[in-house]
């Protein structure tokens, strides 16, 4: 089983158009479990459908249990319960093409939860901090999901708080979507040191001065989460232009890929119009008859093989 998230601490780089995408084109042939750990629920929203996703949230069946578990010790750690089998069944009944896919949706109080998380703590204060940064990598043991996945997905909210800690945890690799402008650019390597040295590192030594054994470790723990790529997203058309992005695109994609070489996607992604109708309607781009849709299908099928080609090389 491998496990990525989709995470950059900028919000509007398209985390949740390339989360669905990625695990939908995964799940042509391989089991895979998305989950979504960003409050906002956009990709839950999506995949399910506002009434069925409102459904989930009444019921209390999403992700936010998992968290819930440690700042309220009346919340049992759920099992499979919060999973959803065939999510885009639920808003088209019969529909069986991404059958190999199943969901944990979140939901608003994502949020609220997560200061929880930052002010509770349960005994030893080390033990304590360990524990709410691997409560996910310890669901994903619960559920037996090495022997029930291929490959885990997980959409991550824009910041880097305990809930995205989380993520990266129990993750093999992590994707950062980008727009390729000069803050954002710069700011892929702040990230990348941040996710090493503020992440891994510190969950390293939580378990090191927490004296952590192996007993005590979920398997789903991963000690160093690699850099699967960068992925340059929503990049500007421009039909006169060589490149086919706008002057500024091209200019600061060249810059981006000057300094981070071949961690960058050979693939963009641009703001073609039919992603965000396919998502509109819950399915992805390969799943919809527009002509937009058709003629971003090319765009989504090279990003996504590429992903799954780095992803396996984990």
């Amino acid at each position: 089983m491998k496990i990525v998230s989709v995470i950059n601490f900028k919000g509007g780089v398209s985390k949740t158009t390339l989360s669905f995408h990625l695990a939908c084109h995964l799940a042509k042939t391989s089991r895979v479990l998305l989950i979504d750990v960003d409050h906002q629920s956009s990709l839950s929203i999506v995949a399910l459908g506002s009434a069925a996703w409102q459904t989930r949230v009444t019921a209390g069946r999403t992700v936010n249990r998992i968290f819930e578990s440690f700042t309220n010790r009346k919340v049992a750690m759920p099992g499979a319960e919060i999973i959803v089998n065939n999510p885009m069944s639920s808003r088209y009944p019969g529909y069986s093409y991404y059958s190999n896919l199943s969901l944990v949706p979140a939901q608003f109080e994502l949020d609220d939860i997560e200061i929880d998380l930052a002010s509770t703590t349960m005994g030893n204060a080390t033990i304590s901090d360990w524990e709410k940064r691997t409560l996910l990598a310890s669901w994903l043991d619960f559920i037996d999901a090495d022997n029930n996945y291929d490959y885990v997905v997980i959409d991550c909210p824009p910041a880097t708080k305990i809930v995205s800690q989380n993520a990266i945890a129990c993750s093999d690799g992590f994707i950062v979507p980008v727009i390729p402008d000069e803050l954002s650019s710069r700011g892929v390597t702040h990230f990348l040191s941040l996710v090493q040295t503020k992440i891994d590192g510190k969950l390293k030594q939580l378990k090191q001065d927490g004296r952590i054994d192996s007993a005590a470790t979920p398997k789903s723990y991963v000690a160093d989460t690699n850099l699967v790529a960068i992925a340059p997203s929503i990049l500007k058309t421009a039909g006169r232009a060589a490149s086919g992005v706008t002057n500024i695109h091209t200019t600061q994609l060249a810059q981006l890929r000057a300094r981070r070489g071949n961690q960058v996607l050979d693939t963009i992604s641009t703001n073609l119009i039919g992603v965000p109708e396919a998502l509109n309607v819950g399915l992805p781009v390969w799943a919809v008859k527009t002509s937009n849709s058709v003629k971003a299908r090319p765009m989504m099928t090279k990003i996504c093989t590429e992903l799954k080609i780095r992803i396996d090389a984990l």
